[in-house]
């Protein structure tokens, strides 16, 4: 179990590329592509990652990748934690626990102060039990039937070009202003131009005067659904998304909308699905990287898709 070097990447990729295959075959980032644009390329730097192989079959493998999050007091270097997998047959070896362990360590020492992810029922158990996180519980999720149609907002269809231009930047600017009580993740353009050229999933980008939000597509029971990924306010004061979310509804062809995860300066209004109509639930779990970090205390405003690795 060694720390990845730079040209070791590719190789790496490919084998953590087979592994997620084959444990988590619906998953949508089994390429290179995703896990080099992911691991590789990130604005504020490269991955934190382990690969356990046996005779040369990768068996296990955990990542953080790195965000920045702020509280009232500032920005600090911050983390996602995901592909927490072992391949079928060698889970009772302790695998994650020892690279788990070897990942906080070296996340620690690089000033890394906290970390989020997400994780389902049948992991949650383990994680907080073994791994040192905690959980406030599973995200919410609401249904939203569009009450406006937003005709006064702007939505642009987003690809490398919209990205690269003088308007992405001025569109995106200034939206990482607004005052916060507790940790949220930091959004500014450098970022958000990484985030939004991830090669899996395509997004649109919907503004107004007091709010940008990122959405996408999804499709459930045959019905096309608009996916609010990201509400980011300008300025000091609260806003509804009322006006985003139907012209989100209105640009994507979709009866209604989904929400998952909370806001605590955009409220969404909406209608939690029966359990029956739900994915599994998703666990956001929290963990301290930092003993400037009180781990009892540890709580976010914000947490929403984009925040995480599901689109």
């Amino acid at each position: 179990m060694t720390s990845l070097s730079p040209p070791d990447r590719a190789r790496d990729n490919q084998r953590n590329t087979a592994l997620l295959a084959a444990e988590l075959p619906d998953a949508k980032y089994v390429d290179e592509a995703y896990l080099h644009w992911l691991y590789d390329e990130n604005p504020y730097g490269a991955a934190i990652q382990r690969g356990v192989d046996e005779d040369g079959v990768r068996v296990a493998h955990y990542a953080l990748i790195p965000q920045r999050y702020r509280d009232p007091h500032g920005i600090v270097p911050a983390a996602f934690s995901l592909h927490a997998v072992v391949r079928s047959g060698t889970q009772r070896k302790g695998y994650f626990q020892k690279i788990g362990a070897e990942i906080y360590e070296e996340a620690s020492a690089a000033g890394w102060r906290l970390s989020s992810g997400v994780c389902n029922d049948k992991s949650i158990g383990a994680v907080t039990k073994y791994m040192g996180w905690k959980t406030p519980g599973p995200l919410p999720v609401k249904l939203c039937v569009p009450t406006r149609f937003g005709r006064d907002v702007a939505s642009h269809a987003i690809d490398a070009t919209f990205l690269a231009t003088d308007h992405f930047a001025e569109l995106t600017a200034g939206l990482d202003e607004f005052p916060v009580a507790q940790w949220t993740n930091s959004y500014t353009t450098e970022y958000l131009r990484w985030r939004l050229a991830c090669p899996t999933t395509r997004y649109t980008l919907h503004t107004t005067d007091d709010l940008v939000a990122v959405t996408t597509t999804d499709t459930r029971l045959g019905v096309r659904a608009a996916v609010v990924l990201k509400l980011l306010r300008r300025g000091s004061e609260d806003v509804r998304p009322d006006a985003v979310i139907g012209a989100a509804c209105r640009f994507h062809r979709a009866p209604y909308a989904v929400y998952a995860g909370f806001n605590a300066r955009v409220r969404v209004r909406g209608v939690q699905p029966p359990r029956r109509f739900q994915p599994s639930p998703l666990h956001l779990i929290l963990r301290s990287l930092s003993p400037t970090v009180d781990q009892d205390t540890l709580e976010l405003d914000t947490f929403e898709f984009l925040d995480m690795d599901a689109y």
